[in-house]
């Protein structure tokens, strides 16, 4: 029994390594890959199909795709919570205002550029008090939080857990519920799609359903839904209305359109030998507007089903950060942590460097790989 466990963790089963580089790779992939969409209103499927399809040709570019600022930032919370070994807001308001110093041209929000810079004070005590002030101090209720979440499911096999530092990790700059409560959704989603529940896609929504009623269930969130004019709780309205479509046996583009937005393309509209990974990005593509977010979200959680060998080597310690915190295993505060010099190796591999040398992931060196 033992054996047969060890070989899942490794192989491919639920938690896998395999499982954990599918999600980090896919949703870099995701970002860099969408920012040639983004802000467009209308993107012609036409158009993803060309532009996937240029990614396998070597003639066409240089070969480099640009991340944005979702893989900046979700690198910043990856890397505080392995040299950390658990969570540690003082460090992870640290890494975003550094990042965004170092390199601010990534398409960082005018909203969350003014908060990066006040976390940028070594005078600042309270790492949450910026956030906070934001739009009259209601807070943001944007993605932002949600785009870098994925991490926390990797890090802390404990569900608590990740809906826990999720929240708190987005409460860095978006103090609105909408907005942590997405990343807590986007979070439990990555987390349950580890566990291999994509492979029953009914029971996946009905799961993150239950969650989001617990965590959608307290004032703040309520009072935060009826001033933006939402659903009481807008997350788990708009699951239900995705559940209930899929439970019928014929629904119409038309239909989800109505219902969710345009959420939804002919399948049709795409080759045949498009598997489950390339079919969920190129469909986040045609969406049109924020289309790194979105594919950098998609891709988070459709890339647990879909691994690859040559993955970011984050992936390998947030596995072991991981089932080292299981139960048995070590505190979310042990001592143990990841030597920084690694960390940032791993984003330079070597003879790959970005231009002006800024850190580069591994998307392009995956992408013909993952988009099978």
């Amino acid at each position: 029994m033992a054996v047969t466990a060890a070989r899942a963790v490794a192989a491919g089963g639920p938690a896998s390594l395999s499982r954990f580089r599918g999600a980090l790779v896919a949703a870099v992939l995701g970002d860099c890959v969408g920012g040639e969409f983004e802000g467009a209103e209308e993107v012609p499927m036409e158009s993803v199909l060309q532009h996937l399809s240029s990614l396998d040709d070597e003639t066409k570019g240089n070969g480099i795709l640009e991340y944005s600022d979702d893989t900046a930032m979700a690198r910043c919370v990856a890397q505080s919570l392995l040299t950390r070994a658990g969570f540690d807001e003082q460090d992870m308001a640290r890494r975003f205002a550094k990042e965004y110093s170092a390199s601010p041209g990534r398409g960082y929000g005018s909203g969350v550029i003014q908060v990066l810079k006040k976390l940028s004070s070594p005078q600042l005590s309270d790492v949450y008090q910026p956030a906070r002030d934001q739009f009259n101090g209601r807070g943001s209720f944007g993605n932002g939080g949600a785009m870098r979440a994925a991490p926390f499911a990797l890090a802390f096999p404990d569900q608590a857990d990740v809906k826990r530092f999720a929240r708190l990790g987005a409460m860095l700059t978006h103090s609105c519920s909408l907005g942590y409560n997405g990343a807590v959704l986007q979070a439990l989603a990555v987390h349950l799609s580890l566990q291999g529940a994509l492979d029953l896609p009914q029971q996946f929504i009905s799961r993150l359903i239950t969650e989001m009623e617990e965590v959608e269930g307290n004032e703040a969130a309520r009072n935060d839904a009826r001033i933006l004019k939402e659903a009481e709780k807008p997350f788990c309205e708009r699951l239900h209305r995705i559940r209930d479509l899929m439970d019928r046996s014929k629904v119409s583009i038309e239909e989800v359109i109505s219902e969710l937005g345009q959420y939804l393309f002919p399948r049709e509209c795409l080759p045949e030998n498009y598997g489950g990974l390339k079919r969920t990005i190129a469909y986040s593509l045609a969406l049109g507007r924020d289309t790194d977010t979105i594919a950098c979200m998609a891709g988070a959680i459709a890339g647990c089903c879909k691994g690859a060998e040559d993955a970011d080597m984050n992936a390998e310690w947030l596995h072991m950060l991981y089932h080292q915190s299981s139960p048995g295993g070590r505190s979310e505060t042990g001592e143990q942590s990841f030597p920084e010099q690694h960390l940032t190796a791993c984003y330079q591999p070597e003879g790959t460097q970005w231009p002006g040398g800024a850190a580069r992931p591994l998307c392009d060196v995956m992408c013909s790989r993952l988009l099978e």
